[in-house]
């Protein structure tokens, strides 16, 4: 690997990173007035026209079925959580919660596909744990959530870091685009259920407001595809972390979201805990944004 195309992927890792924070943002935006079901509906909507128009030059073969659904089914669960508690909580503290999926990653191998689950992933995790453990009774006493929500948010966690262990076994037959395809079609039929029943016309500032979240999820997820070509997975699961550190930003900045000190301790510590586990467990694996 040339290094001018390893420092360029690295650019584009963190501008996608980036990117994925800025989704979060503008689905907070989006859903003061709709649900984060019809959010997250849109959204996949966006990801299968995407799928569309690359079957158009390459048709896209499924080989792994089982696998596919799998994928599908998990992947669009976790996102209709992460995007429901977008809706009900500080957008820096969903975020975060979400991105502690890669190592609920390690436990979901270990038990499924009898990868071990060494001392150092097991202390990741608990690092991981305590820190949203922290994170969940600062921001409970700071604002006043309820606890569903934030269980709900660690629920997106666990089945993101599923859906990602599946991926891993369903890469060794089946291509990117067919797994982010499978993706599109469970997200959109899981999200679709619950956003078709309480459907809000949208306006058109909201119809923007959702075709950006559609657009940046998209964009994000090729440049990412791109980049893991040429960037190791340790040093990508570190950079990774730009996402939940950048809404929390952006939502204090626009948002006004307060942090409480007990909050940002946890915030640190988890952060910690998944930095460590993706740089030990060291594989090319992707969160659900997702």
């Amino acid at each position: 690997m040339k290094a001018p195309r390893a420092a360029s992927a690295l650019a584009v890792l963190a501008l996608c990173s980036l990117l994925f924070g800025v989704m979060a943002v503008i689905a907070k935006a989006a859903s003061l007035q709709l649900s984060g079901a019809q959010v997250g509906f849109v959204r996949f909507l966006f990801g299968l026209a995407a799928c569309a128009a690359v079957s158009v030059r390459r048709p896209l073969r499924a080989r792994n079925m089982t696998g596919l659904v799998l994928r599908g089914a998990f992947g669009g669960a976790a996102v209709l959580c992460y995007f429901l508690c977008i809706e009900h909580l500080p957008v820096g503290i969903a975020t975060l919660i979400n991105y502690t999926a890669p190592v609920f990653t390690a436990v979901w191998a270990a038990l499924f596909l009898r990868e071990p689950l060494d001392a150092p992933s097991i202390g990741a995790l608990a690092v991981a744990t305590c820190g949203v453990v922290l994170v969940s009774l600062g921001t409970s006493r700071s604002t006043g959530a309820a606890g569903l929500w934030l269980v709900v948010g660690a629920f997106s966690a666990m089945l993101s870091g599923a859906a990602v262990a599946v991926i891993r076994q369903v890469r060794k037959t089946d291509g990117a685009w067919e797994i982010f395809a499978s993706f599109c079609v469970g997200g959109t039929l899981i999200c679709g259920i619950p956003a078709v029943r309480g459907w809000v016309a949208p306006t058109a500032r909201e119809w923007a407001l959702l075709a950006a979240v559609g657009a940046s999820s998209v964009v994000a997820q090729v440049g990412f595809t791109w980049s893991m070509r040429y960037v190791r997975a340790a040093p990508s699961g570190i950079i990774l972390q730009i996402t939940p550190v950048a809404t929390l930003a952006l939502g204090w900045l626009i948002y006004g979201d307060r942090i409480s000190q007990l909050s940002a301790l946890g915030a640190a510590l988890a952060l910690t805990g998944v930095s460590w586990g993706a740089w030990h467990i060291s594989r090319d694996v992707l969160p659900e944004d997702a």
